[in-house]
């Protein structure tokens, strides 16, 4: 692929932002509502679809720790829409680690693929944007940095989805939304020093949605120790 094509396709990547900002948006409106957090299939379908934008863009792009992250979270997401259909619908969770598996190989040996199109395989790079006249070099320690705040800030769904396989239903802890804040802080950094605007938009304005459901889960707990 052309650098001319990926700096075009990059603009393609704020549907996926678009995507992760309607689904906050909407999480924290309804749980607004009815004064808890709570999270809906809407929540999760729009996760799917924002995972699949985003993996295309860091597929264009060339950046392997966000691409196979959303593919890890796809899956995810996926699996909590399974978990709120009827019981007799539930596939075992032998099965789903199996199709995560299943994804995350298919998913490395595509990016893989690449190499046979291009001059070499390249896994991290800075991407191509319009308004960028050339190529910044990044030292590798910031590529190390940002793959463990991108680690970070996915592994909220790894550990949402350990819950949820636990308790056998959809759900989001607390701890969901503290390691939603803490990696996204270390994300931000990261992205705010590669200029990647994909990847900083959606994060900057979820901050507010992380912060309230951590305050409406909460709630119960400050009522409680009052009322004793």
């Amino acid at each position: 692929m052309s650098e001319q094509w990926r700096e075009t396709l990059y603009l393609l990547g704020f549907l996926s932002t678009l995507a992760f900002g309607v689904r906050m948006l909407t999480q924290w409106l309804y749980s607004e509502y009815l004064g808890k957090s709570v999270v809906t299939h809407i929540f999760w379908r729009l996760s799917i679809c924002g995972n699949v934008l985003l993996a295309l863009h860091s597929f264009f792009q060339l950046q392997f720790h966000v691409f196979i992250a959303q593919v890890a979270n796809g899956v995810v997401a996926w699996r909590n829409l399974n978990l709120m259909a009827p019981t007799e619908k539930h596939l075992s969770t032998r099965t789903t680690i199996a199709i995560m598996g299943c994804a995350l190989l298919i998913g490395t040996a595509l990016f893989a693929s690449q190499a046979f199109f291009a001059d070499g395989l390249t896994w991290f790079r800075i991407p191509k944007t319009p308004w960028s006249s050339s190529e910044h070099e990044v030292a590798w320690f910031w590529h190390i940095f940002g793959t463990a705040g991108i680690l970070l800030f996915n592994s909220r769904f790894w550990f949402q989805w350990w819950n949820a396989e636990q308790k056998q239903k959809s759900f989001l802890s607390i701890g969901f939304w503290w390691m939603s804040i803490t990696g996204e802080l270390i994300c931000l950094v990261y992205f705010l020093h590669i200029l990647d605007f994909v990847n900083i938009i959606g994060p900057l304005f979820a901050i507010i949605p992380y912060a309230r459901n951590i305050m409406l889960l909460l709630m119960p707990r400050q009522h409680a120790s009052l009322e004793k």
